[in-house]
């Protein structure tokens, strides 16, 4: 059985064994370690600050407890679809890449007590934008770093077929390579579609929000670029904002149809090096690159 395929026949066998067990709202709601500006509640059992304003990108939320602390100037990142922590060894995998890696970007996360416990435990800063959640664990993109963000603002679009929302979070990082802040857009693109216009819509978004700003970029994520078009319309838009596709050393990263579903493109900056490596902790593959300053 294929990829995308088998992700549907588990998407909707987890639909039906888990029905009445799903919370979707009508606006993305923020999750984050740090104070969130207007925020209005504090969910405990999630160790988190919520937000359940109406403000989605290009508006941003500020973070109130921001530090002088910086991403250093030669940075690396993790890109993971970690698929919901649902694999063996997610805790080890995770664990490594948090000791080596200063900014991490994932898919799928599910902000479990163990998720949230290691994040402590690693005195990282984090933010999840939800696109649903089960059993009261909230399931979307997560950014995580010792070094906490200026600010954030997050995106979400439907599934056409099976209503599950896909969402983004972007965030901008101080870094000693840059005067400008450093902006990460972790994306988790949308899957199930016969045609490219949700993909476009929910691209286009975070391309948006990238042509306002004049400092260096990250996009990272799960982009599901299964068919040839998908890739043909996201080699254009980040063409469009400069953006550069990363070269790996070695790829093996998950694939659908013969096309790798998991991406770095970056801006203003120089790589370093990227890599993807095999790991039974989940369906993707992690990546991890390395970043530096122009000069």
């Amino acid at each position: 059985m294929n990829y995308s395929f088998s992700r549907i026949a588990a998407i909707s066998t987890l639909v039906f064994s888990l029905s009445g067990c799903f919370d979707i709202a009508d606006i993305p709601k923020l999750h984050s370690s740090w104070k969130v500006a207007g925020a209005t509640s504090e969910n405990s059992e999630q160790a988190g600050f919520v937000t359940d304003t109406i403000a989605t990108c290009p508006v941003f939320i500020d973070n109130m407890t921001v530090t002088s602390d910086t991403l250093p100037a030669e940075f690396s990142i993790t890109d993971w679809n970690i698929y919901k922590q649902e694999d063996d060894n997610w805790r080890r995998e995770l664990t490594k890449l948090i000791e080596d890696t200063d900014l991490i970007v994932l898919q799928e996360a599910k902000l479990s007590f163990l998720l949230a416990q290691l994040m402590q435990q690693h005195q990282l800063s984090w933010t999840q934008v939800e696109a649903f959640s089960v059993y009261n664990q909230s399931m979307g993109v997560l950014t995580a770093s010792r070094v906490a963000p200026i600010s954030v603002c997050k995106q979400a679009i439907t599934e056409p077929w099976l209503r599950f929302p896909k969402s983004t979070l972007i965030s901008y990082y101080p870094w000693a390579g840059s005067d400008e802040p450093l902006l990460v857009a972790n994306m988790h693109m949308i899957n199930f579609t016969l045609g490219v216009d949700e993909f476009n819509q929910q691209l286009e978004g975070v391309i948006a929000v990238i042509r306002q700003h004049d400092g260096p970029v990250i996009m990272a994520g799960d982009f599901n670029t299964w068919t040839n078009k998908r890739l043909e319309q996201l080699h254009t838009m980040t063409t469009s904002v400069e953006l550069q596709k990363s070269v790996y050393q070695q790829d093996v990263r998950r694939t659908a149809f013969g096309n790798p579903l998991d991406d770095i493109y970056y801006r203003g900056m120089q790589q370093l090096s990227a890599s993807s490596y095999e790991t039974d902790a989940s369906d993707h593959n992690p990546i991890v690159a390395r970043f530096g300053p122009l000069f």
